[in-house]
């Protein structure tokens, strides 16, 4: 499961960080749902089934989780809670780790908006000067018994056969790709990706970043070293890098050293 963000207005941070605030204050968890499912309309039912849940007895790892409002990883680490861990702290540094998260998926696509407006101003200049100028030019040069010098003419030539490619290509293209995903499966597509340079190398930095702050929330509540690098694995976005980090839960059980395998992974 890939780390959740509510569909609706409500982040998850949000609701993390204000049950912080509340049971800080010394309000009992139940009471802090209930007034949190006030004040949040869009997700006040799933917030009500948490405080029937633990109301009727169930844990806190099973009531959150079957709310699916919640990462597994919080989940995870309110089993630590109920053996005497801090619910407040738990809540805080899981608020803050999605906050910090959100904040960088912000900033990469603001930094992302220029070069786009760049490189789509220019195609459509390209395809201006290609469709409109280009043509009206070269009648006005054979009206003075004139043509296009050869490089305009195979730039026209070009040109052309790109639109057909284009029409031609991407339906192929299309139906190639489904069917090779449907085969092999978008972890291979994934792991092809990670090859692309500059960009595969940023996504692997990102998604091991990404589970190596997971798997370090989940030490710190208690969870067990193969556990966590589990659970971590499920924030990657990347479904190739998901799974090989998911598969070091077997060898680090067998004692295997977990640096020889993340070199292995980000060679």
């Amino acid at each position: 499961m890939k780390l959740k963000i509510f569909q609706s207005k409500t982040k998850s941070y949000f609701l993390l960080r204000e049950l912080y605030v509340l049971i800080k204050g010394g309000i009992s968890l139940p009471k802090a749902l209930e007034l949190l499912a006030l004040q949040k309309k869009d997700v006040s039912q799933e917030l009500l089934k948490i405080k029937k849940s633990i109301e009727e007895g169930e844990s806190l790892h099973e009531a959150f989780k079957q709310s699916g409002l919640f990462p597994d990883f919080v989940c995870e680490m309110l089993v630590a809670a109920q053996t005497g861990g801090s619910l407040e702290e738990i809540f805080l540094k899981s608020s803050e780790w999605l906050s910090r998260m959100e904040e960088f998926k912000s900033r990469i696509a603001n930094s992302l908006i220029y070069p786009s407006i760049v490189i789509s101003l220019s195609l459509v200049a390209l395809i201006i000067v290609l469709e409109f100028i280009v043509p009206k030019l070269r009648k006005i040069l054979l009206s003075f018994g004139y043509d296009l010098p050869f490089f305009s003419k195979v730039l026209v030539w070009g040109a052309t056969c790109m639109w057909w490619g284009l029409l031609l290509g991407i339906p192929v293209i299309l139906v190639f790709g489904y069917f090779w995903i449907k085969k092999k499966g978008w972890a291979t597509l994934h792991r092809l990706l990670l090859r692309i340079p500059l960009v595969g190398r940023l996504w692997i930095y990102f998604d091991l970043s990404r589970w190596s702050y997971t798997t370090a929330l989940l030490l710190s509540a208690g969870i067990v070293l193969p556990r966590a690098v589990a659970i971590g694995a499920e924030t990657c976005q990347n479904l190739y890098l998901q799974k090989k980090l998911s598969k070091l839960a077997l060898p680090l059980e067998e004692g295997e050293p977990l640096s020889y395998h993340l070199k292995k992974i980000s060679s």
